[in-house]
């Protein structure tokens, strides 16, 4: 093999690599779903998924090597600058400090990994034909797409069986009692606050961190020993109708808590509609002697209540709706939010001041349906005010972090409308002495609402911040829109890494508040962790 071949293959095999990771973190990012996919490859950042740089100068390269009837020396030299050229690009991204996307490497994507190199390099070697990998340069993203669902075809006979076999097991439990909590928004943050409270009186299993799919609920069943476990709170997450329903077939919920109702993954869904559907499947499972606790200020959470089976609570804010749990007269200490719990269920009403550890009027909306679930399992006043001393607001919810002489508003977890607003609420409490800034990318899959919900938005965002950093091409108009120059917010789009991540370190010296909303990037996280 001469010195041409083996540059050939050497960038080739550079080449391969970079693309099928970027394209197998995208498939990660998605969960591998179809559904999930297609709704990014609706963003600017997924068109430039299929509308590539390289094809400005792989198109008529390649047309080239099939078109051009030349010596074959001439040929490899060309294919030979096709790659150069991506070589190239992934030096100047290197230099230029911008992230090279690559999954989480598990036993699934190593063998998507190798399966999808392996067919590139199969073909090669069948053909023999140095055209044969340039052809492939064009055909990766097709490659990868075919692989990953192939496999999701073969891995869905494997978690029918551990589905079974985690049925199997809960239907064994017959001791330990399950509480199911799903919603658009709010889950965790509740399953958190919940679990802590009850471990006060019980021994409590939840499920660890995002978990909340049918698969990675039933593989934490399998792994977890519930021995004298009297209560496990499962959170359940879906994208579409039925699979709520798959959770609640696994663990059969007694208890079932609905946070809210919102546009979330509405283009996953299609409508509100639907969303109300799948996240209603809960409350439908729930047996006679069952619970459900819902959002009684939530139209789309109280409009079914009449037609469950079982018991229904209700909490809220709004008294016209007559809930079961009121919060009143709160008042933010240095040690959480001081409140007054109202409690009237079946004309005996309670009234009594509790303090928390927690921070952020949202969390209290949390906390209402735990301390409805508690009092329901017997927890009387005092054990609850004893409880609460252990309760803190989670690691994924909004938090305060000092940098440097600034302060961030930390809500990159994850975004939906609500708790945006819920976050800008919380940056207007801050005094004018502070320079009020936002950065966000703004709020992905709402689908057909997108642009109305954050023109909205940004009308709220103008009203109390003075600089707006829209950090992706999305919706950077419709935010703009919705500040408008009514209250001269100053809004700058800064879609480079390096760039976002200077404009934040230039704000660490300054009496700044800095709320950050959704997903930041690498480079910026890595900044605050470091500086936090």
């Amino acid at each position: 093999m001469n010195l041409l071949d083996l540059s050939i293959i050497f960038l080739w095999l550079i080449s391969m690599s970079n693309e099928y990771l970027q394209y197998a973190y995208f498939w990660q990012l998605k969960e591998y779903r179809w559904d999930r996919f297609l709704d990014l490859l609706r963003t600017n950042e997924g068109k430039r998924i299929l509308f590539r740089y390289d094809f400005f100068y792989k198109i008529p390269l390649i047309l080239v090597v099939f078109f051009w009837d030349q010596h074959s020396v001439i040929i490899k030299l060309v294919v030979l600058l096709i790659y150069v050229l991506d070589f190239l690009y992934i030096i100047a991204k290197v230099v230029l400090k911008r992230p090279i996307k690559k999954p989480k490497f598990s036993l699934k994507i190593i063998l998507i990994l190798f399966i999808a190199i392996f067919v590139e390099a199969a073909f090669f070697e069948e053909t023999k034909d140095i055209r044969t990998i340039a052809t492939f340069s064009f055909l990766r993203f097709m490659s990868i797409t075919i692989i990953v669902n192939l496999m999701n075809i073969a891995s869905q006979f494997v978690k029918d069986y551990i589905a079974r076999m985690a049925t199997k097991k809960m239907a064994n439990c017959t001791k330990m009692r399950v509480i199911g909590i799903t919603g658009s928004y709010g889950k965790t943050t509740t399953k958190e606050i919940l679990s802590k409270l009850l471990s006060h009186k019980f021994k409590v299993i939840k499920t660890p961190k995002n978990i909340n799919t049918d698969i990675g609920i039933s593989k934490f069943i399998l792994k977890t020993s519930f021995k004298d476990v009297d209560y496990f709170v499962v959170e359940m997450g879906a994208y579409r109708i039925g699979e709520i329903n798959k959770i609640c077939n696994i663990v059969k919920p007694e208890i079932g808590i609905l946070t809210a109702i919102s546009p979330q993954h509405l283009s996953l869904f299609g409508s509100i509609e639907n969303i109300q559907t799948a996240k209603y499947e809960l409350l439908r499972s729930l047996p006679k002697n069952g619970l459900a606790i819902t959002n009684s200020d939530n139209k789309y959470c109280r409009e079914f209540l009449g037609e469950l089976k079982c018991k229904v609570m209700t909490f809220g804010v709004e008294e016209k709706f007559n809930p079961n749990c009121m919060i009143e007269d709160m008042k933010e200490t240095d040690t959480g939010i001081l409140c007054k719990f109202i409690r009237n269920i079946d004309n005996e009403k309670i009234e009594v001041e509790l303090q928390t550890r927690l921070f952020g009027d949202y969390n209290i909306s949390n906390l209402q349906p735990s301390l409805l679930t508690a009092t329901h399992l017997g927890f009387i006043i005092d054990e609850i005010k004893e409880a609460l001393k252990n309760v803190e607001s989670p690691g994924n919810a909004l938090r305060v972090q000092k940098y440097g002489e600034a302060l961030l508003l930390n809500d990159s977890y994850n975004s939906n409308p609500d708790g945006f607003r819920a976050a800008i609420n919380a940056l207007s409490r801050y005094s004018h002495s502070y320079k009020k800034v936002i950065i966000t990318r703004g709020i992905i899959e709402l689908g057909e609402l997108s642009d109305e919900i954050h023109e909205q938005i940004g009308g709220e965002i103008a009203f109390v911040a003075d600089e707006l950093v829209i950090i992706a091409p999305d919706f950077a108009e419709p935010l703009k829109k919705g500040v408008g120059t009514k209250y001269q917010t100053k809004v700058m789009v800064k879609l480079d890494s390096n760039e976002i991540l200077a404009y934040l370190q230039s704000l660490k010296n300054e009496k700044a508040v800095i709320l950050l909303e959704n997903r930041l990037p690498q480079i910026v996280r890595e900044e605050i962790e470091k500086n936090t």
